[in-house]
C-alpha cells in the first residue's frame, strides 16, 4: 500500500502551486476545521461558510505557515478566528436577542491562543482517527459527500453504485462516527439545587464602545454576601425591560414578560425561581422553575427573560457555582474586574435607561396613562 504524503511535503507542493496537494491537505483536515466551527458557533451552515473562509485564508497565505507539520492546527486557528469575526458581528447586530445572556470579554482579540491551537489540533487527530476506522466503503462516501460536496446522485456516479447504496453508507457512517465523537459534545453536568447560590440583580449599565466595539449592556449581579459579581451581556430591548423592572416603571400596556406572568396566573401557575445554570462558549443559559396545578417544572429560559420574570413576581434567582468559578477565573485572566470596567466604561445606569426609553416612548407615542 502506497504512504500517503505527510503534511510537510503536500505543504511544500502547495507553495509550488501544486492545487492537488492543497486539496489532499484541506480533505485531510477539514473535519478537524468543520467541528471546531460547529463548536463554536452552534450552526452548521455558519460553521460551513466560516470553515470555506478559512480554507480561502489559508490558501493565500500558505507561504507564511511557519510550521508546515502543524498544518491542522493552523488551519484551525484561521477557523476561529473567522467564528470570532462571525460572532462579534452578530454582537453588533443584536445577537445578544437570540440568547439573551452572554460573558463579559474584552472586545480585543489576538488571534488563537496556545490552548485553542492544542485543542484544535486534538480534535484533528481524533476526527482523523474516527473516519479512518470507518469500513472503506464509508470511509470514502464520507469524504466525498462532506468534504468535496458531491451530490448523492454525484456520488453514485464517482463510486459506481447506486443512490440507495450510498444513502446507506452515509447513514452507517454517521451512526459511527456519532458513537465515536459523541462525547465532544457532552454538556456539563448540572449542580444540584443545594449548591446553587443566591444572587441578587444590581443594576444594569450601559458601556461605551471604543476601539470598534459597539456599546454594550450588562446585567450586574451579586451574591448574597455580596463578594462576588456576576455581569451578564444582554440586548438593549432586554437591558431596558430589566431596567424598567427595576426601576418600577409603570408601562402604558403588559410587556412580554409581564403577560407571560399573568398567563401563568390565570392557568393556577407561578414563577419561583430562576437559575442560571451554565456557561457554555461564552453564552450563559438559565432555567425557570415554576409551581402549577401539575407540580413542579422547569423551563428552558434566556437569562434575561429568567431575570425579567424573577424580578416581576419577586421570585429568587439562583447561579450554579461552576458559573460563578468560570467567571471568577476568567476576570482573573483579564486586565480589569468588572467594578474597574463599569467605573471607566459605564455611561449610563438603570435608571437612566428606563428613563430614556419611557420619555422615547412618550415623544414617539403621546403621553397616555399607564393601565393595570
Amino acid at each position: 500500500m502506497t504512504a500517503q504524503p505527510s503534511d510537510p511535503a503536500l505543504v511544500a507542493a502547495a507553495r509550488e502551486g501544486d492545487r492537488t496537494a492543497f486539496a489532499v491537505l484541506v480533505r485531510r483536515h477539514r473535519p478537524m476545521l468543520e467541528a471546531v466551527c460547529r463548536r463554536m458557533l452552534h450552526d452548521r451552515e455558519l460553521a460551513q461558510d466560516a470553515a470555506q473562509e478559512a480554507v480561502l485564508g489559508a490558501l493565500l497565505n500558505v507561504d507564511r505557515l511557519r510550521r508546515p507539520d502543524r498544518f491542522g492546527a493552523w488551519l484551525a486557528g484561521i477557523g476561529l478566528n473567522r467564528c470570532r469575526q462571525v460572532l462579534r458581528q452578530r454582537a453588533r447586530e443584536s445577537w445578544e436577542t437570540l440568547h439573551g445572556g452572554r460573558a463579559v470579554t474584552d472586545c480585543s482579540d489576538d488571534g488563537p491562543s496556545p490552548a485553542d491551537l492544542a485543542e484544535a489540533a486534538e480534535m484533528a487527530a481524533l476526527v482523523r482517527r474516527a473516519i479512518a476506522a470507518l469500513p472503506p466503503g464509508q470511509r470514502e462516501a464520507t469524504a466525498l459527500y462532506y468534504l468535496d460536496g458531491l451530490t448523492h446522485r454525484e456520488l453514485a456516479a464517482a463510486l459506481g453504485t447506486t443512490v440507495g447504496a450510498v444513502k446507506t453508507r452515509l447513514h452507517k457512517a454517521r451512526s459511527h462516527l456519532r458513537r465515536d465523537l459523541l462525547y465532544l459534545r457532552e454538556e456539563p453536568a448540572m449542580a444540584t439545587s443545594s449548591d446553587a447560590i443566591e444572587m441578587t440583580v444590581v443594576d444594569v449599565h450601559l458601556l461605551r464602545g471604543d476601539g470598534g466595539c459597539p456599546e454594550k449592556y450588562v446585567v450586574l449581579l451579586r451574591d448574597g454576601a455580596g463578594e462576588r459579581l456576576l455581569p451578564i451581556w444582554v440586548g438593549p430591548f432586554e437591558a431596558t425591560a430589566i431596567a424598567m423592572t427595576l426601576q418600577g416603571t409603570q408601562l402604558p400596556r403588559p410587556g412580554p414578560h409581564q403577560l407571560t406572568a399573568r398567563a401563568l396566573r390565570a392557568v393556577g401557575s407561578e414563577v419561583v425561581g430562576t437559575h442560571i445554570e451554565r456557561l457554555d462558549e461564552g453564552t450563559f443559559y438559565a432555567t425557570v422553575r415554576l409551581q402549577g396545578p401539575r407540580g413542579p417544572a422547569e423551563v428552558d429560559a434566556r437569562p434575561s427573560d429568567a431575570l425579567n420574570l424573577a424580578l416581576l413576581v419577586g421570585a429568587t434567582i439562583t447561579a450554579d457555582p461552576a458559573v460563578l468559578h468560570q467567571v471568577d477565573e476568567q476576570q482573573a485572566a483579564g486586565d480589569c474586574t468588572p467594578a474597574d470596567r463599569l467605573e471607566h466604561e459605564s455611561v449610563a445606569t438603570g435608571e437612566a435607561i428606563a428613563a430614556e426609553a419611557m420619555a422615547r416612548w412618550k415623544g414617539e407615542r403621546g403621553a397616555q396613562p399607564p393601565r393595570p
